[in-house]
């Protein structure tokens, strides 16, 4: 099968903040650029908390895609609890209601990313999890920048762009570990906002990875070989701090995260 036969049976879903107007200016213009792609799935979920000094935003994020997409679900967060936890109540937003009403498939994404048409024609293997790894700096360290042994090793992936059959997992971010460690931070003076700082392994990426790991998913890995080398020796030189590879195009999906500024294309 092809990357486009899995977008076929796939519903797009797209989490986000949504602070300001402009934003959903930029959210349009993301659409537009993504719009022959994005028409090849089954229908669009998104799922966003926003300025709650503005409610008019979640009607206008409404908007936007009506505006592009008869098949529109959207899902609103009236709590949100800040960088990290926000982002992964919004995913388990998704989660739930895709097993509450028996959508399987889900294309995973966020509000940000480039989607380019090549990719569909790649040739994929029926799995129940297709992603992109994640990987810096730091994560190539840990392997005493051994490239081969990250190459072969390494599964920590990303949550901006993947695809799974959500009917075969139980949950996807353990909601009273969330909770619990959500009091917790509210109780540290000067909380630094990061939270891997104060609990080991509290990342979306390694949750992720630990759903996947738990249900004991088939899974594919969306990056060739030969692009996935090339990528972790650009991360090595260049000494690539952010795992979510910001500005970089790979098989043609970008995080573009920085709108101002080039893309390097692997």
């Amino acid at each position: 099968m092809k990357v486009k036969d899995l977008v076929d049976k796939s519903w797009y879903s797209t989490v986000g903040y949504i602070d300001s107007i402009e934003d959903i200016r930029n959210l349009e213009r993301y659409i537009k650029f993504n719009l022959v792609f994005l028409k090849k799935f089954k229908g669009i979920i998104t799922a966003i908390n926003y300025n709650p000094n503005n409610p008019d935003l979640c009607c206008k994020n409404e908007e936007v895609w009506n505006k592009y997409f008869d098949n529109v679900i959207q899902l609103e967060s009236h709590i949100n609890r800040g960088y990290n936890f926000g982002v992964a109540d919004l995913d388990n937003l998704v989660v739930d209601h895709c097993k509450e009403n028996n959508l399987k498939f889900i294309c995973k994404s966020d509000n940000d990313m480039l989607l380019e048409l090549g990719i569909l024609e790649n040739e994929i293997p029926e799995a129940d999890f297709y992603y992109f790894n994640g990987i810096g700096f730091g994560g190539l360290q840990s392997y005493d920048f051994d490239l081969e042994r990250a190459f072969t090793e390494d599964f920590f992936p990303q949550t901006n762009f993947y695809f799974i059959d959500t009917s075969k997992i139980d949950y996807l971010n353990d909601k009273e570990y969330l909770d619990k460690t959500y009091n917790h931070v509210q109780s540290i003076e000067d909380y630094s906002g990061k939270i891997w700082e104060y609990f080991e392994d509290w990342t979306c990426e390694k949750f992720l990875s630990n759903c996947i790991e738990r249900n004991n998913l088939t899974k594919f890995h969306l990056v060739g070989d030969k692009s996935y080398y090339k990528l972790l020796k650009h991360i090595f030189d260049n000494r690539v701090v952010d795992c979510s590879h910001k500005n970089i195009m790979v098989e043609g999906v970008c995080h573009y995260h920085f709108a101002n500024k080039p893309i390097t294309v692997i």
